[in-house]
């Protein structure tokens, strides 16, 4: 994608914190001011900050530590609390629920854990160890800022935290970014996953399909309301569906997203518009893929699944008919079904 088509697709999720924020309070207009500031109803969760030499040595010796008073109440209370653990020079937030295969959820482009809602996780969690976890410089998971943050980067971390937490070939799960994360995973990394699920990304480079600029213009503009946000994500006769997932949000206490994060990761997706390693190596990885998409998405385009079903060699392709870009929250019982079908046929659990 274009450098001006990306910029609002990398803040669609802390713009979406505040729209639903003003949704749920019978507001319509968004406070966000155009992705440049946190997420709406932020606590206190560490932002990020650099890391020195010494605390990632120090650090790297570390055993995972449990954040004291972060275990929802209520409805997500199955969650636990977060822990975090040294990965490569940062510190990742994460929380770990559930039984079953090892599953590992990637967030999308800005989002916290607290941007999954609790009904996913909780039927996904019927089925999977499921490791949810903040990416760098987002809620708990900290920052180094001495580096370009990059797509590449993140699918390090990934790896990096997978191997910090003694994780044997998990199946990885990608939302938007987080499907660019898991894709970048499974072409430079093959031997870290052993099953990959990407909905709603790309495969970067000059062969991604663009967001319309219409639908760009309106994602990144202050003047875009809380219910014109949930039109971006949801079909418009999905009612119940975006109702749902409004009043999903915020079961699981939100966390910061600094300004600086907003701002690296919008530079992240820039740096992806042009990173074609991607693309190269994703023929030669012989991990099992199942690219999913909603076929009214107005965010990633859905022509994007089947220009990665057909670069990968052992992918299949599953759309969503009448959902959009949060089709995995507006169909939730069909896409977990459509998971645990697929890693028990990739031979996982």
């Amino acid at each position: 994608m274009s450098a001006s088509h990306r910029t609002p697709h990398a803040r669609i999720l802390p713009r979406l914190a505040a729209a639903v924020a003003t949704v749920a309070l019978g507001a319509v207009a968004c406070s966000s001011g155009g992705g440049h500031t946190a997420a709406g109803a932020s606590t206190s969760a560490s932002t990020s900050t650099p890391s020195t030499r010494a605390a990632a040595v120090a650090a790297a010796t570390a055993a995972p530590a449990t954040v004291p008073h972060s275990t929802p109440t209520g409805p997500g209370a199955f969650l636990g609390p977060v822990r975090q653990v040294p990965v490569d020079g940062i510190t990742i937030g994460y929380r770990q629920f559930g039984s079953g295969p090892e599953l590992v959820m990637v967030m999308g482009d800005t989002g916290t854990m607290s941007d999954w809602t609790v009904d996913l996780l909780s039927l996904i969690g019927r089925h999977y160890h499921v490791t949810i976890f903040d990416n760098r410089g987002v809620g708990y998971t900290t920052d180094d800022t001495s580096v370009p943050d990059t797509i590449p980067l993140m699918a390090d971390d990934t790896v990096g935290l997978i191997k910090a937490l003694g994780l044997r070939h998990p199946a990885l799960l990608g939302w938007s970014m987080g499907g660019e994360i898991g894709l970048t995973v499974a072409a430079l990394h093959p031997g870290a996953i052993s099953a990959l699920v990407s909905t709603g990304g790309d495969l970067g480079g000059s062969h991604a399909v663009n967001t319309p600029p219409a639908i760009a213009k309106e994602l990144n503009s202050p003047k875009t309301t809380g219910p014109q946000m949930m039109d971006l994500l949801f079909p418009a006769d999905a009612t119940a569906a975006r109702t749902a997932y409004i009043a999903q949000l915020g079961l699981i206490p939100p966390e910061k997203v600094s300004d600086e994060t907003l701002l690296r990761q919008y530079q992240a997706g820039q740096a992806y518009e042009s990173f074609e390693d991607t693309w190269n190596k994703l023929p030669t990885s012989t991990i099992p893929m199942l690219i999913t998409n909603g076929s009214l998405d107005k965010i990633t385009p859905p022509a994007n699944a089947a220009v990665i079903t057909h670069r990968a060699k052992h992918a299949q392709l599953v759309m969503f008919p009448d959902a959009g870009h949060a089709m995995l929250v507006q169909d939730s019982p069909r896409f977990v079904s459509l998971v645990t079908a697929f890693t028990k046929s990739s031979g996982l659990g």
